[in-house]
């Protein structure tokens, strides 16, 4: 068989796929190949405090998708954990092999060479984006061996995976700028794998983070990005880790 997208992100909420991806997204539009975003909540708390009327980030994350010219989109039947990490249809409480399920079933559909999603602290420590690495991690490898989930469609291996992080370097430059806290998440910077210079396609980027006008509304971080200057040393560049998917060419070696 062959691929059906360049390109497949999995996120946790609508804004993700702007905020952390969406330069990668928009360069691989702008080539012509197509692209695909799966999002595993619908952004609403699970404890019910969402700041926005329901459905609203649904139809925000909708927006954004066709700015960046995304091909293919899903939404996973999850709420927003909180940073509790729980509530009742929240994703950190559904049982982990239903999500790896549903992700096994995306990809196998999908058919992606390349999947993307976030690093194993979920860049910002939010335990629905660590959920989100886990599980993605699990799904791109069983999705690859025919004998796990058969209903769930052929077997499909990616031939690499990426993982969305933020250089040490990087951190603290926006700790000492007073923009975050010291103890964030980070990567030592001789680890991070690329670093895209994702510069040409800031306008798309920053028009689709502004669709979602309920993030801004409520004062989310995203709010600082108003500034030009802020904005471009924050998205201009996106980071990434990079781990061989299950299609990789294998180089047999020595144990």
């Amino acid at each position: 068989m062959e691929p059906r997208h360049s390109l497949l992100t999995v996120h946790a909420h609508p804004d993700d796929e702007s905020l952390w991806t969406g330069g990668l997204l928009a360069r691989e539009a702008a080539a012509g190949r197509a692209t695909a975003v799966v999002t595993c909540t619908d952004g609403e708390l699970a404890d019910g405090s969402s700041a926005a009327a329901r459905g609203t980030r649904t139809k925000e994350w909708t927006r954004a998708l066709q700015v960046l010219g995304v091909t293919t989109s899903a939404m996973l039947p999850y709420r927003d954990s909180g940073r509790a990490g729980s509530g009742p249809g929240s994703l950190c409480a559904a049982p982990f092999d239903e999500v790896v399920a549903h992700l096994v079933a995306q990809i196998r559909t999908l058919r992606p060479t390349s999947v993307v999603t976030y690093d194993p602290a979920g860049v910002s420590g939010h335990l629905d984006h660590i959920r989100v690495h886990r599980a993605t991690l699990a799904a791109i490898e069983a999705a690859a061996v025919p004998f796990l989930l058969p209903d769930a469609g052929p077997a499909w291996a990616a031939s690499a995976l990426w993982l969305v992080t933020v250089p040490t370097s990087l951190a603290q430059r926006a700790a000492a700028a007073g923009f975050q806290p010291e103890n964030v998440p980070s990567t030592p910077d001789e680890r991070v794998a690329a670093s895209l210079d994702v510069r040409p396609w800031l306008d798309t980027k920053w028009v689709a983070l502004q669709c979602h006008a309920s993030e801004f509304a409520r004062g989310a971080s995203v709010s600082l990005l108003t500034d030009p200057a802020l904005r471009e040393a924050g998205l201009g560049t996106e980071h990434y880790l990079h781990r061989p998917g299950p299609g990789a060419t294998v180089t047999r070696q020595a144990l």
